[in-house]
């Protein structure tokens, strides 16, 4: 645009002041773009955090942000064409004329393909995390939790201790209640615990298996720290959870000892040789028979294993307030006003809380990782359009640079697909060049993805299983 003003008289303030004026218009507009993708993106964010985020309703984007924004855009325009304004208004008119007929923008043109070349290798950077943080989100999705989310509704019940002072009238109320959610339509399972899967719910304490192979004479080892969980007979079927070796509870007899149910990870490492059935478990000063071997369910996160779980039977000692779970072949969802209904007839005084399926509760514990996955794609996204349009500029701009050049090409003969490939040619050179200087910053470990939650890929499976094959299905 310098030339042809230059040319029509335009002196140089005149020129300055356009060409300011329209670096500002730009960078307004392009704040105000950025402020309309800030509402829109910090929408989607709030959509995807938890329900529980602290003011959660009041996340937006203040006004003042966007004025500050927009006029910070324009500042930024500003100074991005004060360079280029100055030098065209010191300039003189012959020598405006003889840069523009430099091939490809002179000394310019190369600061803007060098742009374009570090636009190309930083997306190149971006789009790799982002992909690398997606197949690690991928494979997390695909890792195995230790229970079947699938078909589940569970519900905070809790119990009032003026109501049922002694263990035997809360040990009757849950009975009554199970019994009664068991014969709703379309029920197949009912069970109760003192926390669900994936919740960080669990109350903990040091065990102990006098005699257990495993046991080293260490006593930090021999009395671990395990995650203890209160749980009624059926649980495990209704959450989907393997029973890999023994039973079930039963019912408590007089005189029987008390009864627990151990989780892999823990018969794994006390009992390498699969003999944990019968053997003598300590809570303290309590002691119980181990009846069977479940798979670990994760209570924590759904890429890690926790602590070493120990269920023991509730009806021995009630711990009072029970997550109840409801395997359906119906819609969790619809059961709600059902469940509501038996718990009223059974007693109108308690209200169920925490009412969600299984999958809710899987989901709900990617949130923090589903955000960031968002977040990375979205920033990929952005550089992905910013190297694009560099990108374009740059071509466009040497197209336009080059009218002269172009027109004499095909006047002495040359086709069209040649010029086309004259100019591809000169883009392609841009991509190339940005690919191999941001090829190294792509960061491979062995073939996997570096940037993983956990620090390594959830394993779907223990490779080894020291239980017997003929493992019962929770279905």
């Amino acid at each position: 645009m310098s030339s042809p003003c230059r040319a029509l008289g335009a002196n140089r303030i005149a020129l300055l002041r356009a060409t300011l004026l329209e670096a500002g218009l730009l960078g307004s507009l392009g704040g105000v773009a950025a402020t309309l993708v800030a509402v829109w993106a910090t929408r989607a964010l709030i959509a995807l955090a938890p329900l529980d985020l602290p003011r959660r309703e009041s996340i937006g984007v203040d006004w003042r942000v966007a004025v500050v924004v927009v006029a910070v855009g324009a500042l930024l325009g500003v100074l991005a064409g004060a360079a280029p304004a100055v030098w065209a208004s010191r300039s003189t008119l012959a020598s405006l004329l003889r840069s523009a007929a430099v091939r490809g923008g002179g000394g310019h043109g190369r600061l803007r393909r060098s742009l374009v070349v570090v636009q190309v290798a930083l997306c190149l950077v971006l789009l790799s995390t982002g992909g690398l943080v997606a197949r690690s989100f991928e494979r997390l999705l695909r890792s195995q939790p230790g229970f079947e989310p699938a078909g589940v509704l569970t519900m905070r019940v809790p119990i009032v201790q003026a109501r049922y002072p002694a263990n035997a009238d809360a040990v009757a109320f849950h009975e009554r209640l199970a019994r009664d959610l068991a014969a709703i339509p379309g029920v197949v399972a009912v069970g109760a615990a003192s926390a669900i899967p994936l919740t960080a719910n669990t109350d903990q304490y040091s065990i102990s298996l006098p005699g257990a192979p495993g046991n080293t004479g260490d006593a930090e080892h021999d009395r671990p720290l395990v995650d203890y969980i209160q749980a009624r007979t059926g649980w495990f079927r209704a959450l989907g959870i393997p029973l890999l070796a023994g039973r079930d509870f039963r019912p408590p007899q007089t005189g029987a000892r008390r009864e627990a149910v151990i989780d892999r990870t823990l018969a794994a490492e006390f009992f390498p040789a699969g003999n944990a059935l019968g053997t003598m478990l300590m809570v303290g000063a309590d002691s119980m028979t181990v009846v069977g071997v479940a798979e670990h369910a994760r209570q924590y996160d759904l890429h890690a294993d926790g602590r070493h779980q120990v269920y023991v039977r509730d009806d021995d000692d009630t711990y009072g307030t029970l997550y109840f779970a409801l395997r359906t072949r119906r819609r969790p969802g619809d059961l709600v006003p059902d469940v509501r209904a038996v718990l009223r007839r059974v007693d109108p005084q308690i209200a169920m809380s925490e009412v969600r399926s299984m999958e809710q509760v899987v989901e709900g514990s990617l949130r923090q990782q589903r955000v960031s996955a968002v977040l990375i794609g979205g920033f990929s996204v952005g550089a992905l359009l910013l190297a694009m349009t560099g990108l374009f500029g740059v071509v466009a701009g040497s197209v336009a640079r080059r009218r002269h050049e172009i027109a004499v090409r095909l006047a002495l003969g040359a086709e069209h697909r040649q010029v086309v490939r004259l100019l591809v040619r000169e883009g392609a050179a841009l991509v190339v060049l940005g690919v191999m200087i941001g090829a190294p910053g792509i960061t491979w470990r062995g073939g996997r993805c570096g940037p993983c939650w956990s620090g390594s890929h959830p394993s779907t499976r223990r490779p080894s299983e020291p239980w017997p094959p003929g493992s019962r299905s929770p279905g």
